[in-house]
């Protein structure tokens, strides 16, 4: 598994919006809204390190750079990802603010999840969509309380600690290196960080580094140990078994799943 900064998702011009029969993902963080409103069923969510569980008739809030993942066993939803430049005129207010709870229930109207199959079923007409977002956004602005976001507030720290690993896991980063940068002690930061992630710094780093192996695998004819040392790994060896605990196989069944024919030394 892996987790880390969605930053295509920021650049959407529309929403993204489907139906979702198994509700998991691993820790990621974008800039927009997302959305996930429950039809049947059931399933667990963690947002900045905070477990809950969101039932049928439910929709869960996430805010702007939230940590966010999900898992369930069964569950049909539907989830929406909202780029805040589809409301453009409600950017600041979602940028400076955050909503102060994550789940709200359904009204007797069923105003939510009509909103949310009016988006997912809609996907090409851009007038309603971004309608929709708008009538979805002031519905929440007008049913939960906004609270600032100060500089010291935990999602806005772990977001500019996630912006920095993504631009900088290419070089030899330690826990100590990267507190510091924070102004963290070594095992505050590493409390903090595993608590809201779900991995160690070290397990992080290791999957945006193989993350960068494997797109780079697949376009490029340098060979593995290269592309491994260039992505920050201190030795091959520390880098296969990086590798097979992030994607449970070899570099090389990797090549053969998803490039037909490649060979890669």
């Amino acid at each position: 598994m892996q987790s880390y900064y969605e930053s295509v998702r920021d650049n959407m011009r529309m929403p993204l919006t489907w139906y979702d029969r198994r509700n998991c993902c691993p820790p990621h963080f974008h800039a927009g809204i997302e959305l996930v409103y429950v039809l049947e069923g059931s399933f667990e969510a963690a947002i900045n390190g905070r477990g809950m569980t969101v039932r049928a008739g439910e929709l869960l809030v996430t805010n702007c750079y939230s940590v966010h993942a999900y898992s369930a066993e069964s569950c049909l939803s539907i989830t929406s990802v909202i780029p805040l430049g589809v409301v453009p005129s409600v950017r600041k207010v979602l940028t400076a603010n955050r909503f102060r709870e994550n789940i709200i229930t359904d009204d007797e109207r069923r105003s939510i999840e009509f909103l949310m199959r009016l988006l997912a079923d809609n996907p090409g007409n851009e007038i309603m969509q971004k309608g929709l977002c708008y009538s979805l956004i002031g519905l929440l602005i007008e049913r939960i309380p906004l609270d600032p976001i100060g500089a010291s507030d935990q999602a806005s720290v772990i977001c500019a600690i996630l912006n920095y690993l993504n631009e900088n896991f290419e070089r030899r980063l330690t826990v100590e290196q990267v507190a510091a940068q924070f102004g963290y002690s070594r095992s505050r930061f590493s409390h903090l960080f595993k608590n809201t992630v779900g991995y160690s710094l070290p397990q992080y780093l290791n999957m945006l580094r193989c993350r960068s192996v494997c797109e780079a695998m697949l376009s490029s004819d340098a060979s593995v140990a290269d592309l491994a040392a260039n992505a920050g790994f201190n030795s091959t060896q520390s880098f296969y078994a990086a590798f097979k605990a992030v994607y449970g196989m070899t570099p090389r069944e990797y090549i053969r799943k998803h490039c037909a024919g490649g060979e890669k030394k």
